[in-house]
């Protein structure tokens, strides 16, 4: 069913994005790896075995998102597993700069892939874009996380009517392991893992299927796919 098509995968040269290149490798596509960071595009060239197109690019910064889709032409799905910068903590004191950074990256950078990348996509083409538990579950500090997932979900749930037949999708991750410099942030998020009904965080490759089986799925539109252990059910 993928064989042929090429899929663009924003994020790909890291984590998650990461995951789902290598699931897809060996579906036949072709794949376009998108990233911010030049290191990490050629670090995810190497790791992929198969021959892969790598570009740099901020969604977030939309001249950018413009001249890429002027560079890459036609395309069949595109994948974004854009994260934002971290920012939690008291509503009342947060930096309402830290704020617009988070929303310019994870909302509008996808924003941007969607809207710029609609005159180059195929027939029968899907996007498939990335939120987060926190749109539907309430956590002390995560109020601009919430709003910023949130409004990406109703963005998807309002496209997938308007862009019809085009269809748009999002992955819902809850607390996955990870990688990161930020011990802090890692022993809070494993103390949540053990919270969890499985009592356990979450596995990228386990989130990558998620991504995969919607691009395969030609009747799935408008849906959000929950990968989060059931906490939201919890």
């Amino acid at each position: 069913m993928l064989t042929g098509k090429r899929i663009v995968i924003v994020g790909g040269s890291a984590g998650i994005g990461l995951r789902v290149a290598e699931q897809l490798i060996g579906a036949g596509a072709t794949l376009i790896i998108v990233g911010r960071t030049q290191e990490k595009i050629i670090e995810a060239k190497k790791k992929l075995t198969s021959d892969v197109s790598v570009y740099q690019l901020d969604a977030s910064n939309e001249t950018e998102v413009i001249h890429f889709f002027e560079q890459i032409g036609h395309f069949d799905h595109l994948i974004s597993t854009i994260k934002h910068p971290h920012v939690t903590g008291d509503f009342a004191t947060t930096s309402s700069k830290d704020l617009r950074i988070a929303f310019d990256t994870k909302y509008w950078g996808q924003h941007n892939l969607v809207q710029h990348g609609l005159k180059n996509i195929n027939e029968g083409g899907s996007f498939i874009l990335t939120s987060g538990i926190a749109s539907r579950r309430s956590y002390p500090g995560f109020s601009a996380t919430a709003a910023m997932n949130g409004a990406i979900e109703s963005l998807v749930k309002s496209l997938s009517v308007e862009l019809a037949p085009i269809r748009i999708n999002a992955v819902c991750p809850g607390f996955i392991e990870r990688f990161s410099d930020d011990k802090q942030r890692l022993e809070t998020v494993k103390k949540l893992g053990a919270r969890l009904p499985l009592k356990h965080l979450g596995e990228q490759n386990e989130v990558a299927k998620a991504y995969v089986f919607l691009l395969q799925n030609n009747y799935a539109s408008g849906t959000i796919i929950d990968i989060d252990g059931a906490e939201l059910c919890s």
